[in-house]
């Protein structure tokens, strides 16, 4: 197609209807260097301050006799276990149901002594005994991983 503005030298264009893949590229690389022109990073913000609430940090340590029992008791909590996963709830009398993903569901027996956490998923289970620990988003309990199921 030929054309010619008015008051100007004739100029050529040639329409193909293709499109020209070196222009796109470059049409790309301009849209993102202005998205990226603005200040690096997410900065979330709450009324002027930072957005995450001030949190004191508890050292991770055993727990007590008491301490156990109290976050333990009356709670349904996910677990992750070499042996599997699922959900236990775990009762103050010393008992507990779970569902496994694979085993499917049963009872149990836990304890405490001192700092020590006993678990036995089954009858004639093996007890596993180990420390009680809470590293601020789970407690480890001898050899299960818990995080508390909030409703």
């Amino acid at each position: 197609m030929l054309w010619q503005m008015p008051g100007t030298v004739s100029r050529t264009l040639i329409l193909t209807g293709r499109t020209n893949p070196t222009l796109s590229i470059l049409a790309v690389a301009v849209i993102l260097a202005a998205c990226s022109s603005g200040p690096s990073g997410v900065r979330i913000t709450n009324g002027g301050t930072s957005a995450t609430t001030d949190k004191h940090v508890e050292p991770i340590r055993n727990f007590s006799a008491g301490e156990i029992q109290a976050a333990i008791s009356g709670k349904t909590f996910q677990y992750t276990r070499s042996d599997g996963n699922g959900f236990v709830t775990y009762n103050a009398d010393g008992t507990f149901s779970f569902q496994d993903d694979v085993k499917g569901g049963g009872t149990g027996r836990w304890s405490v002594n001192g700092s020590q956490f006993c678990e036995s998923f089954g009858a004639g289970a093996p007890t596993d005994c180990g420390d009680f620990k809470n590293t601020g988003d789970a407690f480890f309990a001898a050899k299960s991983r818990l995080v508390e199921m909030k409703v």
